[in-house]
This record gives structure tokens, sequence and C-alpha cells, in this order.
């Protein structure tokens, strides 16, 4: 079998086997959901840089049986990226039955594609995949994961996960002007762009060494809550947060807290853990929506908005707030402010009769 193995699909190769590996190592591996669902998320993408692999070596041309190959399940991408974005916030994942059913469509095309005799692959790719639902699949990837990300921002509360759904914002809005470049704007003899195919083997490589050290990183963490936490520790550190008030500042992170507590990262965060069983960010939660709860309770609300009152109290983001406050009290904040007033009048009136 002839094969091209430039630098490029060299690269590719790499890319693939780092995908595989780290893709095989989180699922079997892992005891967390989240690094689950991100395996089967770094496995879909690494099925879409074997294709592409396939066509830059010259193994399709070389045998055209493997032609409309089942590698492309990128309409999953979508709801994989949800599911690892709310489970690694701690969030349930609610059921995504329906997300899945135009994943099995996509499979079931590709198959049934595969197995059609080589002039009738040919015969539809001429004249309606080239042309039509090469398009289709290419911007129902787009659409649904740019959704997903839109949906998943709310539970966006790491700075990683962050950057991630930056990162496939820019890679697929590049996807979506990509096509209309190429077929629009740019004259016939003119060389094509095809951006996304060369950086998605990149991502990939990235994606799976950061889903590496994040899963050992977690494994560190678990490890740390098993180390007894002495009593001298816990109250340096909620004589930091609690009486001198650091919780309050926005840019607070684990790294500052530890530089105030003379203390490295790493120690401060098995003292939460192990202390507190909560991780750096519920913790700190805990105690700027326990300071909203007292300012909303005081009636500070007739002079500032319950969103000024969340960011007096450290938070540096309305949807972060929003989140959080629900999932510490069961409710939104104006639903549980309309429910203290409701108490706090009943409460009064009872004083009243008693009189």
């Amino acid at each position: 079998m002839t094969v091209y193995l430039d630098l490029r699909n060299l690269f590719d190769l790499f890319c693939i086997v780092q995908g595989v590996t780290t893709a095989i190592l989180l699922f079997v591996r892992s005891d967390r959901a989240s690094n689950r669902w991100l395996a089967w998320l770094i496995g879909g993408l690494t099925l879409q840089v074997v294709d592409y692999f396939l066509s830059r070596s010259g193994v399709y041309y070389y045998h055209r049986w493997l032609y409309f190959s089942p590698l492309f399940f990128s309409w999953s991408f979508g709801p994989l990226l949800y599911g690892y974005v709310r489970s690694r916030a701690g969030q349930a994942v609610p059921g995504l039955r329906w997300y899945w059913v135009p994943v099995a469509v996509q499979g079931l095309f590709y198959t049934v594609l595969m197995v059609q005799s080589l002039d009738t692959k040919a015969w539809f790719w001429l004249n309606v995949h080239k042309p039509y639902t090469r398009y289709v699949d290419h911007y129902g990837t787009c659409l649904m994961v740019l959704y997903a990300i839109y949906r998943s921002r709310p539970y966006a509360s790491e700075r990683w996960v962050r950057i991630l759904l930056n990162g496939l914002t820019v890679f697929y809005g590049i996807a979506v002007v990509e096509p209309l470049v190429n077929q629009a704007y740019l004259p016939p003899r003119w060389p094509r762009f095809y951006l996304t195919s060369q950086i998605l083997p990149v991502f990939v490589y990235v994606l799976a060494l950061i889903g590496l050290l994040y899963d050992r990183l977690q494994k560190i963490e678990k490890a740390g809550r098993l180390l007894p936490v002495s009593a001298d520790q816990r109250r340096q550190v909620l004589d930091a947060i609690r009486e001198q008030e650091l919780y309050k500042d926005p840019e607070l992170t684990l790294a500052s807290l530890a530089r105030h507590l003379g203390e490295t990262p790493n120690a401060v965060s098995r003292i939460i853990n192990g202390g507190f069983n909560q991780s750096f960010n519920e913790f700190i939660n805990t105690y700027r929506i326990g300071e909203v709860k007292r300012r909303l309770a005081a009636g500070d609300t007739e002079r500032l908005t319950i969103l000024a009152l969340a960011f007096d109290a450290g938070f540096s983001s309305k949807t972060t707030f929003n989140r959080v406050f629900k999932e510490q009290t069961g409710y939104t904040p104006k639903a549980y402010l309309k429910m203290s007033q409701i108490t706090l009048r009943d409460d009064a009136d009872l004083q009243e009769s008693d009189v």
C-alpha cells in the first residue's frame, strides 16, 4: 500500500495516536463522568482527523472502496461538548435523546454510501454530495456546536472550560466562513484555503494533553482529601476568607490565596478539599452567596440591585452568580428575594397579633 508520509501527514498520524490513546485512558481509567464525555468528544474529533489523513496520505486514492467511510460523527460534537461542560460543573446532564437522532442519521448516511459500488459513489459525489449534502453536513456541525457553546456558557465556571469554549467558537466561526470564501470569493484557479483541516489535528493534540493533565490533577486532588487536615490549618483559611473577607475580591484565585497564606496552591487546595470537603470555587462561592443572602435579608435591595450585591460579594459575572445562587438555594435570586419578603411580612403579622 502506497502512503505519502510528509511532515504534515506524520503530524496527523501522531495526533491520531495521541487522540485515540487519550480517549481510551480517560474512558477506562477515570471515574468522573466529565472525563468520559471528554473521551467521546476527543474520539469523535480524532476520527475526523483520520479522514483527513487517509485523504492526504493517498490511502483513499489507492483504496477507493474506503470512500465515504463512516468516520464523520461531527453532529455528535455539540451534545458531547454540552455534556462535558455541564458534568464538569457538577451538574446532572439532562436527557439528550433527541440530540443523538441526527448523529445516527449521519452515521447511517456514510455507512450506506460506503458499501455502494465505486460508480455509484462517484456519481453521488459529483451530483449530490459535492454540491449539496457535504454542506448540509458541514453547516449542521457548525450550528450544533455553536448552539452547544451558547448553552454551555452558564456552566463554564473554570478558566480552562472558558478557554475551550472560546477556542471552539473561533474554530467553528472560521469553519462557517471558509466554504463561502473558497466557493464564492476566490477565482477558479486560485488555491483554496482549508484552515480548519490544518487546525483540527493541533486542536485534538492539545485537547488530549489537557484532558490527561486534568485527569491527573483530579486524582491528586482526590488523594489530597484523604490526608488529615489540622484545626490550625482550617482556622488559617477561615481567618483569611471569613474574617478578612477575601472572598469579596473578584480576582481571588487559589494561587493568590496561597500567596496570602504563605502556602503553596497544592497545600491550600488540600486543606480546602480535606478540611471542608469542597473545591476552592465551591468554598469561596459559599461565602459569597451567604453575603448576598445576608444583605437581601437586611433590605439592601431598597437602594441597590441584586446584581450590585453580587458584585460587592465578589462575583464578577451575572451568569455565574445566577447559576451558583440557584445551586445553593434552589431558587433564582429574584424568587428568593420575593420569598424572603413574604416570610418577613408573615413574621411581622404574627408579632402584631401577639401584641
